[in-house]
């Protein structure tokens, strides 16, 4: 695994989905619930973790999890992690907790640039052509039948992505789009996270490059569209 992960939240209180957990390197990491006198490094607001629930740690350029002993359990991919044992994590490993109610993901980030790792894991199958609509009143595009919402500020990253298809999008650019209210003082974390979020919602349909510490590319997964603005 890269020297450098991150756990992307995909459901969790206090946390949005695709906020970003960047994972420190030789520091360990615990996770767990607030409690008088202590305060774990992420923290959760449900009642099912425990006060010290699991810890992330890197060792040898790898990093490792390890259930603290917690009443209800962690688990990866599904799996109960064995207290006090460590386990290797890999980039597109999936943590949960607290009745499931708590959902992490793995991914890599490139020292440069916060780069997410390849989130998509394979082509299904090639695409036939077919027609993208783009709906800038209700934010959502339709392919195929199928709708894909987005919120304000996802909606306005993908269109200007979308305008630019198989373009060259500096991140200056997309910053300029997406808030231009605080163009000064946006983080790749922000940009990372927001990029995550639609990679997710259309991984079989749209792919989004990231150019290493310049800005994106998108193109559709399979054979190319007529796109309808």
């Amino acid at each position: 695994m890269s020297d450098s992960i991150c756990l992307i939240v995909e459901q969790g209180a206090p946390f949005k989905e695709g906020d970003f957990i960047p994972l420190k390197r030789n520091s360990m990491m615990i996770a767990g619930r607030k409690g008088t006198n202590w305060n774990p490094d992420l923290c959760f607001n449900n009642l099912f973790v425990s006060r010290k629930q699991f810890a992330v740690y890197q060792k040898n350029h790898h990093y490792y999890i390890k259930d603290l002993n917690s009443k209800h359990g962690t688990f990866l991919n599904q799996k109960r992690l064995t207290a006090n044992e460590a386990t290797l994590l890999n980039v597109s490993d999936e943590i949960s907790l607290g009745n499931d109610l708590i959902r992490l993901s793995v991914a890599s980030i490139s020292d440069e640039t916060s780069d997410i790792g390849p989130l998509i894991h394979g082509v299904v199958e090639r695409l036939t052509k077919q027609e993208l609509y783009i709906d800038s009143i209700k934010q959502e595009f339709n392919w195929q039948g199928e709708t894909f919402k987005f919120s304000d500020k996802e909606f306005k990253c993908i269109e200007f992505l979308l305008q630019k298809k198989d373009q060259f999008v500096s991140k200056e650019e997309l910053i300029q789009c997406v808030w231009p209210e605080r163009i000064m003082d946006v983080s790749n974390e922000e940009i990372n996270s927001i990029i995550y979020r639609i990679r997710k919602k259309t991984q079989n349909v749209v792919g989004i490059e990231n150019i290493r510490g310049k800005g994106f590319i998108l193109s559709f997964i399979g054979e190319k569209m007529s796109i309808s603005l």
